[in-house]
């Protein structure tokens, strides 16, 4: 599989959406702290899984079902979220409590919801084997 321009281009739109929310939610948020070091590793942890899951998500929905998409979207993104701080040690990355789970879990989102916007790519596809 080959990074195309399209690809590459979704990726950096993704990952400064990712960046931009993630600093927004942990400036907005006590309870949801970064480290700097920490942060670039969320930041790109983050943005390969979103951008991996988006294309199954996205295959696997139908287009058409708008409240499952939305739906969908927050699940992904939580699960995501979970990923990322159960990978990233907890000195660098935390979200404590679940006000602060559901606040940081819709910044992010609605970044995702607006990265979408941006985003014309059609997200990756999956990998089949032969």
């Amino acid at each position: 599989m080959t990074i195309g321009p399209d690809l590459a281009k979704s990726v950096a739109i993704s990952a400064a959406a990712n960046a931009f929310s993630l600093a927004f939610a942990a400036w907005v948020f006590d309870r949801f702290n970064i480290r700097f070091g920490w942060f670039v590793v969320a930041v790109v942890l983050f943005t390969v899984l979103t951008v991996a899951l988006r294309g199954i998500v996205v295959g696997t929905v139908n287009r058409f079902a708008r409240g499952y998409t939305i739906a969908g979207g927050l699940v992904l993104t939580l699960l995501v979220l979970v990923l990322t701080e159960v990978v990233v040690p907890e000195d660098g990355f935390s979200i404590d409590g679940w006000g602060t789970w559901v606040g940081v879990t819709l910044i992010v989102w609605a970044a995702g919801v607006a990265f979408g916007e941006v985003d014309k790519a059609p997200p990756p596809k999956r990998l089949t084997t032969r």
